[in-house]
């Protein structure tokens, strides 16, 4: 199974994102837009993981989410990654409180020890991927969606659970599909 473990968006949310990005869509160059539908964040991804393997990962991952309280998130801001000369990936940014960066450091740990994958060497960079460039912009569309896409964007939700996410390609894009849901601490 292909895996990865997110943060599902709100409805609002993604309506929010659409409105903003189809009007610019037709002036930009030439991309592979993520539906709006799969519009997650991505905490870890796993890759593909053997099935046996995902019962004791969702154990681990049930107590990693239980012992984190609700946070919240809001979306701000674009840019593409890399951050300098053309764009490969187009990407929208998470303005998210500590909580998220503690509970994406405790998943990546537990994806380590529970799955054997090599821990990611880069600094988390919370964002959500709108599009892939198949040959990258050059850094003015960059700047052009970066400035369509200042300031904040949508409303702020409270995040309560974590999702472990399958991941099915298909001609027309990725399908996802819920293979677990964690919630986050509960109050006393």
């Amino acid at each position: 199974m292909r895996l990865f473990v997110a943060i599902e968006l709100p409805e609002a949310v993604r309506r929010a994102v659409e409105a903003r990005l189809a009007p610019l869509r037709g002036s930009l160059p030439k991309a592979r837009w993520v539906r709006v539908e799969n519009l997650h964040l991505t905490l870890v991804f796993l890759g593909e993981v053997e099935a046996e393997r995902v019962p004791p990962f969702a154990t681990e991952l049930a107590a990693v989410f239980a012992r984190h309280p609700p946070f919240s998130l809001g979306l701000k801001d674009g840019g593409a990654f890399p951050p300098r000369g053309p764009g490969r990936v187009i990407w929208l940014g998470v303005d998210a409180e500590a909580g998220l960066a503690s509970l994406q450091r405790e998943v990546a740990e537990a994806a380590s020890s529970v799955l054997g994958l090599e821990p990611e060497t880069r600094p988390f960079s919370p964002h959500l991927t709108l599009a892939r460039a198949p040959e990258p912009w050059p850094r003015p569309a960059v700047e052009r969606f970066s400035q369509s896409f200042a300031g904040s964007l949508g409303p702020r939700f409270e995040v309560h659970e974590g999702l472990l996410m399958a991941s099915e390609l298909a001609p027309g894009g990725s399908r996802y599909r819920a293979v677990g849901h964690f919630p986050l601490k509960t109050a006393a």
